[in-house]
């Protein structure tokens, strides 16, 4: 079944930016998925077979049913799905900071030469050592 999943950062959530030299250390506020995710079900298929252990199909159909969002939820939340849009995220995240700190007038467009952004989940992560996320110049 075809699914779309969805994540944001809250707003609204602690944010810091630190600079070090030129570069401007973004700490963003975990990944979060949009739920419940888009189930396509212009793409649905339904199908059982009848046979002597299925003597309910039509309600096993109805509890299959009930469970697919729930369990597409989990999914969407589980840390490998978060791991596949992790880096599109942190991309995402370095171009709209980028943006905002053009747009204000205090900074210059030679301020920083890059930006590195780290996620609230990801404790471990040692700013000298996390490799820039955007490359200004």
């Amino acid at each position: 079944m075809p699914v779309t999943y969805r994540y944001h950062l809250r707003l609204a959530d602690p944010w810091r930016l630190d600079v070090s030299g030129q570069t401007c250390i973004v700490l963003a506020p975990g990944i979060r998925s949009s739920l419940p995710p888009a189930i396509h079900t212009d793409k649905l298929e339904k199908n059982s077979d009848a046979g002597w252990g299925r003597f309910n199909a039509r309600e096993q159909m109805a509890e299959l049913e009930k469970s697919i969002t729930p369990t597409l939820s989990g999914y969407a939340s589980d840390p490998k799905h978060l791991a596949l849009v992790r880096e599109q995220c942190r991309q995402t995240v370095a171009e709209f900071v980028k943006t905002w700190l053009l747009k204000e007038d205090q900074w210059r467009t030679d301020r920083f030469h890059t930006i590195k952004v780290i996620f609230s989940d990801e404790t471990d992560a040692i700013p000298d050592r996390v490799e820039p996320t955007l490359q200004l110049k």
